[in-house]
This record gives C-alpha cells, structure tokens and sequence, in this order.
C-alpha cells in the first residue's frame, strides 16, 4: 500500500502489515463478524489489547503501583501532602514530552526500525528501573529519578502504539475499533488495579509490588517482538525534512485545525474531577472506600461503551457519530443533576462510564483520521495534548467556578460548553484514505 506526500510529491511506502481494505460494503458490518477473520487484523487487535491492558496496570497515576507508592511516600519517607503533590508532578514532566517522542521516532528510525525497536528499547529501560527500585535502599532521589524514567519510558511506548494504531488502522478505515479495543482493555484493567492495588498496598511488600512491576514492560516487549511485523527502513537514516514536509503540510489542511477547536472544547468539562469530588465528600459525605467503588463501577460502564463502541462505530458516518457523541455528552452532564445520594450516584457513574468512552473513543477516532501517515506518531500526540490541555483548563476553571457558583450552576455551564461542539460539526470533512 502506498500513499502520497502532497508537499513532496514523494511516494512513502507503508508496508509494516500486509492487509488488503475492506471492500465498501463490508464497512458498514459489525468488525467483529468480518475484519476480525482477517488474520493480520487480529494479529493487530491482540497487540493493541494486551499493549493498553498492561498499561493500564503499568500507569503510576492509577494503575497497580499507585497506591503503594502513595503510601510509601506518606508513610516511609514522610511527605507532606504538598512535597507528595510536587512528587507527582516530576514524575509526570515525560508525558509532557509526546510531541517529542512522535517526532523523534517519525524522523530517526533506531535500529532500523520507527516503531519496532522503540518499542523493545522503552520495555527494557522500564524493567530496569523497576528493578532498580526492587533491589536498592529507598530514598528519595533514587525513588524520583527511577520513577520519572518509568514513566517517561510508559508515555513513549504509549505514542509508539498510537502511531502504529494510525498508520495500520487508516487505510483499512479500522481506527475506531482498534482504539475502541485498546481503551477497552485499559478501562477493564483498571478495574482490576484498583481493586488489587488497595490489596497490595495493605498487605505485600513494596518491594514486591515493583518486582510485580518490572514484568509488565518485559510483557510488552514480548508482545511487541511476537506481533509487530514492521519491516526495515531501507534508504537515509534521517528524515526529518520529510517528516517536517508531513507536518507543514498537516497545517495548511482546514481539518487540523477543527480536529483541535473540537478536541479542546469537547475536554474543557469543568464539572468533574477535582469538583466533583469536593461535592461527593463535603455535601454527599461519601466515604473513599465508596468513592473507590464508584471508579470501579464507572470502568465497568467503561469496557461497556468500548464493547458497544467497537462493534456498532464503523457503521456511522464520522460527522454523524460526533452528532451522537455530543447528545450523549450533553445527556451524561445533565444526568449529574441527579447525583443525591449512593443509589443515584450508582446508575450515574456505570451509565456515565458507558457513555463517557463511546463518546471519548469518537473524538479520538475523529484525531487519529486527521493523522497523515508519515508523521502519524507527531500529529497524533500534539493533538492528545490539545485534549489534555483542555482538561487540565477545565479543572481550573471548574474548581472556581465550584466555590464561587455551586455544583448546578457548574453542571449546567459543562453542559452548554459540550453543546458548543455542535457548531462545529458541521466543520468536520472525512479525510482522504491514503
């Protein structure tokens, strides 16, 4: 399969799988019935699943380790909520830093590899600094740096999978459902970090809890050698003029530019996290151990929308799927209106979960058709950070808005913020299938 660069006029070949499309009128069938009996397709569908259900457990801000460790700095080294709160946010800088990774591994292929062989290579600085950690004294700084590493080695990984995800899933037109499969098995997988990771932290030894940690990137090294087939870059090394042609010409096109005015509306939901939870502890009084449970039960709702998501999303057209994603967006918000007491705050959560990720994988499926192939792994994750800029905007100005108008009022300007999205739908344009 070949496509164009159009500001290079130059032919890229992107062979990493040797699939053919699917003829139109399969597209519309669910892919569970048809793409799945391909064989390279669920070669693909198994590597993005095990890739994100590992994460899922590898992730230190809610995977398996994150209560250990939580405790660990409360209670061994002594941190304040506040050094705790500073902590984090070190650790956390890699993911910051996805745009660089994307770049990185579009322009400079490492061993002969763009993917492949990043890939290996985050699996083993990641055991090893888990391993690190299982064998050295504790302190503060070896804890820091080992943990930082780790994370930064997951947030590369995670842009590696992302741009196999698009350059493998847009020609075949399957991005939606190999997302709806990756967050699928995340959410499924925090449901279970959850639950064992309170177990862990009570009763296992910490340093049993990273040496249970340094197997998840050697798993994902196994599954990334078993069935990532990409084949040798041939020719020059380095191509960063091609990747930087890739993206001047990615800028000049008018979807870009919606996908990202969508991608930040459609995140700046200032009613939920940090609010949401002062409403659920100060005028609720729900316990942790409730509001513990409550995740859980949003995940549940969570592997439900993927599951829905992956077997009726390639059936609707994208511009009428954002229409639905934001009729459900708007329905959810409201829906927290409701939120009086434990019973409400059940059904909420497992129904908000459940519409939250189909809507959620529909606005992901709307930036990974942005993509262009060539520069799959850089457009991709700018685009996650515009996502993850409006959230971290709405939860700014969610908690004001919070002390300063009330739960309903907060609600209600969400709601009209989600609604927004509808003017620019019409915007939306099906990018052209290399």
């Amino acid at each position: 399969m070949v496509c164009r660069n159009e500001s290079t006029s130059e032919r890229i070949s992107i062979t990493f799988f040797r699939m053919r499309p699917l003829p139109s009128f399969m597209c519309s069938l669910p892919l569970t019935s048809l793409a799945l009996r391909q064989p390279d397709v669920r070669r693909l569908a198994l590597f993005f699943g095990v890739t994100y259900f590992v994460q899922g457990f590898a992730d230190l801000s809610s995977g398996l380790t994150y209560q250990p460790i939580q405790y660990l700095l409360k209670e061994q080294l002594q941190l304040s909520a506040a050094d705790a709160g500073g902590f984090w946010a070190i650790v956390g800088l890699g993911w910051t830093l996805k745009p660089l990774y994307g770049f990185l591994s579009d322009s400079v292929p490492f061993a002969g590899y763009r993917r492949k062989s990043y890939l290996i290579l985050m699996a083993l600085i990641g055991a090893f600094c888990w391993s690190v950690l299982t064998f050295s004294p504790f302190s503060y700084t070896t804890l820091l740096c080992a943990l930082t590493l780790c994370a930064a080695s997951l947030a590369f990984t995670d842009v590696m999978t992302d741009a196999l995800m698009v350059e493998t899933g847009r020609p075949l037109r399957l991005t939606g459902s190999f997302q709806a499969i990756q967050w699928g098995s995340l959410s499924f997988a925090l449901i279970l970090a959850q639950f064992f990771g309170g177990y862990l932290a009570t009763y296992a030894a910490v340093q049993s809890v990273f040496l249970l940690a340094a197997s998840f990137p050697l798993i994902l090294m196994i599954v990334t050698l078993s069935l990532v087939r990409e084949p040798p870059i041939t020719g020059p090394q380095i191509a960063f003029a091609d990747t930087l042609a890739a993206l001047r010409h990615t800028t000049r096109t008018p979807m870009l530019w919606t996908s990202v005015v969508f991608l930040f509306l459609w995140n700046f939901s200032p009613s939920f996290g940090t609010p949401l939870l002062y409403y659920e502890t100060d005028v609720l009084k729900f316990s942790k151990v409730f509001i513990g449970a409550l995740g859980a039960i949003t995940q549940v709702g969570s592997v439900l929308g993927a599951v829905l998501f992956l077997l009726y999303g390639r059936a609707i057209p994208l511009r009428r799927l954002l229409s639905v994603a934001v009729v459900l967006g708007v329905f959810s918000t409201l829906s927290f209106l409701g939120l009086v007491g434990p019973r409400s705050a059940v059904g909420l959560f497992f129904f908000s979960g459940m519409i939250n990720q189909i809507t959620h994988l529909a606005v992901l499926d709307l930036a990974a058709r942005t993509c262009p192939v060539r520069a799959a792994g850089t457009v991709f994750a700018l685009l996650m950070s515009t996502l993850n800029l409006g959230t971290s905007s709405g939860r700014i100005f969610g908690g004001w808005l919070y002390e300063f108008a009330g739960f309903p009022v907060l609600i209600l300007i969400s709601t009209l913020g989600t609604a927004l999205c509808w003017l620019i739908i019409p915007f939306v344009r099906e990018p052209h299938e290399e």
